[in-house]
This record gives structure tokens, sequence and C-alpha cells, in this order.
């Protein structure tokens, strides 16, 4: 539980751009490239389980703080076909990081969504509107909420047997707290090189920039830098485990914005 608004506050503005290099996992992006195999409507849940060291738990410059901490991200989803080569989804989804020690750090969010696929030249392109709601604590502190509207393009390359899975969106946040508006870029490129039918080795390289538009952050500009390098194995295919360790760098024009932290563990993935 956070012990105060204020410091739920302080470390959302220092941190509201800490999403985890997982989040661009290469099981993330075949989630999105996912197409419906039929007409008729499925439903399925999809989602990871996470447990994870960092040695910085508060996205921070200066006062760096190591910790243990549970990630549960889970959706459920419900896809569907309006053509061959038109596909939509209407989904909710959960996140949620519980931390160890620092209990200050633990966060949450859930949003609903609505996206709209189409292949184009074999890419998947998709335009997609999101409603969500983010929490310092476990659903605890309500601490803003935003409408995000993205659009993205993604596919899978196979070259000599390694599947390059390379990934391009732009965003726009609008907020009823004005410190939480940007404009956002996404790259990302998921490489998986198969050892055997079961194991493979895995990397997820990407790149994040942001421009803030409003508030306490009018102004901002922020880079993020991350890759990580891992090992997958395959229990399913729809179940997998990959352990990985991954390195971020976030570069700011506010000072007090840049940091770089480690995270490593492994992390369950699923989708039924």
């Amino acid at each position: 539980m956070r012990k105060a608004s204020l410091l739920g506050l302080l470390w959302l503005l220092a941190s509201i751009t800490g999403a985890g290099a997982a989040d661009y996992s290469l099981q993330a992006m075949k989630n999105e490239i996912y197409q419906p195999p039929s007409w008729a409507p499925t439903i399925s849940i999809v989602g990871s389980l996470s447990p994870t060291w960092t040695n910085n738990a508060f996205f921070s410059r200066d006062d760096r703080k190591s910790d243990w901490f549970l990630n549960s991200d889970i959706s459920l989803r419900l896809d569907g076909r309006f053509a061959p080569d038109l596909s939509y989804r209407l989904y909710v989804r959960s996140d949620i990081d519980a931390f160890a020690k620092e209990k200050d750090a633990d966060w949450s969010m859930g949003l609903w969504g609505a996206r709209l696929a189409k292949n184009v030249a074999g890419w998947s392109v998709s335009a997609t509107f999101e409603n969500r709601y983010e929490y310092g604590g476990i659903y605890d502190e309500h601490l803003f909420t935003a409408y995000d509207i993205m659009g993205a393009a993604s596919r899978d390359f196979t070259i000599n047997n390694v599947i390059f899975s390379p990934f391009i969106r732009g965003r726009y946040r609008f907020s009823d707290r004005d410190f939480a508006e940007y404009w956002r870029l996404d790259l990302a490129l998921g490489i998986e090189a198969p050892l055997n039918e079961r194991w493979s080795i895995v990397s997820s390289p990407f790149f994040e920039a942001f421009w803030f538009t409003g508030g306490i952050n009018s102004g901002r500009q922020d880079q993020i830098y991350s890759v990580s390098l891992g090992v997958k194995y395959n229990f399913t295919p729809s179940v997998s485990l990959t352990t990985s360790v991954a390195f971020e760098e976030r570069a700011s024009n506010f000072a007090t914005r840049r940091y770089q932290n480690v995270d490593i563990g492994p992390h369950l993935d699923f989708a039924f």
C-alpha cells in the first residue's frame, strides 16, 4: 500500500516511462501478430508470470535500490475476422509489479482496448484504442486515467533458421492528468535462434522515444534503450519459459529522469 498520495505522485513523475524490457519479448510480439484461424470469434487468455531481480526498483538516477518483484501480466481477448485479411480484437488486461521489500515501488494497471488489424504486404498493420487506469500499489491509489491511440506494424522474417520480428508503434496519450500526456515511438526487434525443437536463444533490443506535452513534464524528452538476452524452453507451442538478463538506460533532457537498471529472472509465457 502507498504510504501517501504525494509519495505515489512523485514516484510516478520519476518513472512514468519505466516499461520493462519484458514488454517487448518475442512472445509478446508474436501475440500481437496473431491472426484468428477462422471467422468464428475465439476467446483466449494470454499472459506471463515473472519473478525478477532488479538493481533499481524506483528507476532512480542516484538512489538505486535492488529488490525482487513478481510481475503478472494477464489478458482476456476476443478475436475475430471481418474479412480474410481484416481482424478485430476486444480485450481487457491486468499488469502488476509486486515487490518483496520496496513496497512503495508496487505498481499496477488495468485497461480495456479494441484493435483492428489488416495484412498489408505480409505486415500486420493495426490501429488500437486503450482506456488505461494506473495505480500506485496493488490497485490501491488511482494515479491517472489515460486514453491511448496507437498505430503499429509487425511481422516475422526467417533468415538461416533465425526468426526476426521487427515491430514499430506510434502513440498519443490523452489523460485526466496533464503530466501523463505524450507522443511516443516504439521500435523493437525480437530475435529467436532455435537450437532444437524446444530450446532457443532469444534477444529483444528495443528503443522508445517520448515527447511529453503537458503539466510538470511539458517539454520533457526521454529516450529508452534496452536489450535482453536469454534462453527459452518451449513446453508446448503455447507455453514457454525464458530466463534472461536485460539492461535498460533512459536518457532525458530532465537530468533527474535519467537512470540505468538491470533485470534478471525467468518468465513463463502462456496462451490458451
